[in-house]
């Protein structure tokens, strides 16, 4: 049965960890959820600050939407896949100081299901410690990684612009080179 017919089969925010984890292999760093805005579930195992109308913003055509138009505030986690292969995981963020568009792969039928939690765990893990740095550091971020394309691009306090095509972060290789100065402090 959907869950859409049955309200009462809809998952909640409280299961979404435990979902997380069974399949990543490790917790959801709760960091990473903001503590002040209620989250409502978007469909599958996706949940964000929209409601109803408010557009998802879930495949590639949509990331100059969210990166321009998506209001402040706006925030999405989960997963949520279409087809046979296109499935990942999500975290969006959308704040003064930060435009977020991470869709990673997880779930497709031909995926390395393994590797890709390994890669998610690891990159959830590092971004709970990153954000806060990022927010105290930099006038703005914008960081988009889908489904293996990335681009990232960092303003400073001090004029200093860090970019890259690439991913800000990987798993077998850490943070991008670019990032030196940014983690080294001040």
């Amino acid at each position: 049965m959907d869950p859409s017919e049955d309200p009462s089969m809809e998952p909640t925010l409280e299961t979404l960890p435990t979902f997380y984890a069974e399949r990543i292999g490790g917790p959801l760093p709760l960091t990473l959820l903001p503590p002040d805005q209620p989250l409502h579930w978007q469909g599958q195992t996706l949940f964000g600050t929209a409601r109803g109308t408010d557009p998802p913003y879930l495949l590639q055509s949509t990331i100059d939407s969210i990166l321009s138009e998506a209001p402040l505030g706006h925030f999405s986690v989960g997963f949520w896949g279409h087809g046979m292969n296109s499935h990942a995981f999500y975290y969006q963020r959308r704040e003064p100081w930060c435009s977020l568009f991470l869709r990673l792969a997880y779930g497709g039928f031909y995926d390395d299901n393994e590797r890709a939690a390994r890669q998610i765990r690891a990159t959830m893990e590092w971004f709970a410690g990153f954000l806060p740095i990022v927010s105290a550091r930099a006038r703005h971020c914008i960081v988009v990684d889908s489904m293996g394309d990335a681009i990232f691009r960092i303003c400073l306090h001090d004029g200093k612009v860090i970019e890259g095509d690439g991913p800000l972060f990987e798993h077998e290789r850490g943070p991008a080179e670019a990032l030196g100065p940014l983690l080294a402090g001040p």
